[in-house]
């Protein structure tokens, strides 16, 4: 591999075996480099492989106009959720992420804070991916000697939500207020109130994240079509409370999102609605 361009002591853009550009990034890789030197491939910590043209310029423009010391607490915060998420996250969250920080950090310095009114369903929906955005607030907090609230942690946990879904949709605001209105249709329609700790309850957000990212992106289940009508039969007879709610459920959806909730889905709800229902009466 061969530079053709120094972004900072930190960062080039390289060329690789393909003849394709890509950003590579690693402790003193850029420094005292010219183009058309070869890749000290020993430093390089993190390679940028991107789709298009605009967010290779969104990645020149990061590291031409961020700090550094700002990019490596980004890298530190995705490498750490990768971890905790035991998932790949798109290089478009590094982006995000130090681009969010960078932003954060100058606010903080003018006393200016943003309130984050989706962080109580943050909370409540995405709970992993809080605790990621407190730890990168907390590493920013002690590193530069700032005061970053709970606020900007919610955020932060927005763009590692954003990073983790289906590349076909990446608003994770939609998402979360898409499964909140869907909680307060079965909320309305049971009049009881969840216990947001129990174990069911939390089996079924999980089912809820999927499920709603199905309904946004418009896509079916992957195993659609699978479920045998008696089956569908039994479940729904069994659970007749529960599945007047899926109904419920069912027809929000269609008026609001144009979306058909197979049988299949159905099934899925009604036995996690009939846990969670026997639960609270019990």
């Amino acid at each position: 591999m061969k530079i053709i361009k120094v972004l900072n002591n930190n960062a080039i853009i390289a060329l690789n075996e393909e003849a394709e550009e890509i950003i590579l990034m690693g402790n003193g890789l850029g420094f005292q480099m010219k183009i058309d030197s070869p890749v000290c491939t020993e430093k390089v910590e993190k390679v940028f492989k991107l789709e298009n043209n605009i967010e290779q310029e969104q990645i020149e423009k990061l590291f031409s106009e961020i700090p550094e010391d700002i990019i490596r607490v980004s890298y530190e915060v995705i490498s750490y959720a990768k971890k905790k998420l035991s998932k790949e996250l798109t290089d478009s969250a590094f982006i995000a992420i130090a681009d969010h920080l960078h932003s954060a950090i100058q606010r903080d310095r003018k006393n200016l804070q943003v309130k984050n009114f989706l962080l109580w369903d943050i909370k409540r929906f995405f709970p992993e991916e809080l605790l990621i955005g407190q730890k990168a607030i907390d590493i920013v907090n002690e590193k530069f000697n700032t005061t970053l609230p709970e606020d900007e942690a919610g955020f932060i946990a927005l763009h590692i939500t954003n990073a983790s879904l289906d590349s076909r949709y990446d608003d994770a605001v939609s998402l979360t207020q898409l499964i909140e209105e869907i909680l307060t249709v079965i909320k309305y329609t049971l009049r009881i109130n969840f216990s947001e700790n129990d174990i069911y309850f939390q089996r079924f957000i999980t089912h809820l994240k999927f499920f709603s990212q199905r309904v946004l992106t418009s896509q079916t289940h992957p195993e659609e079509n699978q479920v045998e009508n008696d089956l569908f039969k039994l479940v729904t007879n069994q659970y007749p409370e529960a599945f007047e709610v899926t109904k419920k459920v069912s027809e929000f959806l269609k008026a609001r999102r144009n979306y058909l909730i197979s049988k299949d889905e159905q099934v899925y709800i009604t036995i996690h609605l009939a846990r969670i229902i026997d639960k609270t009466k019990n």
